[in-house]
């Protein structure tokens, strides 16, 4: 007992460390690769399942979705999409996108802004992600990006109500929202730390710039993206292992005895 209770209490204080993947010291995130999967018979609203293993925090499976917002007499509404899944990374066909052509297979925010949801198996923060940009139209490169994050009792793998929705139905699911931008204001291909102030959730948002502040077109594919998981998650699970192993070594003295 006294291991696991040091177990948890040295996981405890490397998660409070102030500084965001340094609190985890040597231990390895968990990257999922969004560069394989089937784009034969894909319909508008349809969903993929990918799972990433960390040697040190075990594995993490996510759902992911694509969507797009469109605005209608003023109104913006949430609209389901395609999710594609190419050698460069994860995009979204929406319904103005001409089946992708010009590059609007990206994530992009030519007329309507594409995004994917992300429900995790468990509270993650995000860490770093890789955006593989493309130009849309022909008005340049760029990756600046939406992040939102918020936690949801819903399953992980069940469907989200949101297609036709008002936006504030999407927005509702959140905490919090921010902006990630390219760095150096560049178009290029580019893997950035995506949450600097250690957000944490079981739901999350990536979209092409909502707001657009600077007025470039952002078309990119999402290719891998690294994750760990809640602090208080990684200790009940430090401490669920401990736990199990101290049960194998009483079973083993009750087998010698």
């Amino acid at each position: 007992m006294t291991v696991n209770r040091w177990a948890v209490l040295a996981v405890a204080a490397a998660f409070t460390l102030p500084s965001g993947a340094s609190a985890f010291g040597t231990k390895t995130p968990a990257v999922f690769n969004f560069t394989v999967g089937s784009n034969t018979n894909i319909a508008d609203g349809n969903a993929r399942i990918f799972s990433a293993t960390s040697p040190d925090l075990g594995t993490f499976k996510v759902r992911a979705t694509g969507w797009s917002l469109e605005k209608v007499n003023g109104v913006t509404y949430v609209r389901d999409s395609k999710l594609m899944v190419y050698s460069g990374g994860l995009g979204v066909t929406s319904g103005d996108d001409n089946n992708g052509a010009n590059n609007q297979h990206t994530i992009d925010n030519y007329n309507r802004k594409d995004f994917v949801l992300l429900q995790f198996d468990k509270p993650v923060a995000l860490m770093t992600a890789t955006f593989n940009t493309f130009e849309v139209y022909n008005f340049g490169k760029d990756s600046d990006a939406t992040l939102k994050y918020g936690t949801t009792t819903a399953s992980w793998n069940s469907g989200l109500n949101l297609n036709n929705q008002n936006v504030s139905v999407l927005n509702a699911l959140f905490s919090g929202t921010y902006t990630s931008l390219s760095p150096n204001n560049s178009g290029n291909s580019n893997t950035r730390n995506i949450n600097p102030n250690l957000h944490w959730g079981n739901l999350w948002l990536i979209g092409a710039d909502f707001t657009n502040a600077d007025g470039r077109i952002d078309g990119f594919k999402i290719t891998n993206l690294a994750v760990i998981p809640e602090p208080a998650t990684w200790a009940m699970m430090i401490a669920g292992f401990g736990f199990a192993g101290a049960a194998a070594r009483r079973q083993r003295r009750l087998r010698t005895a």
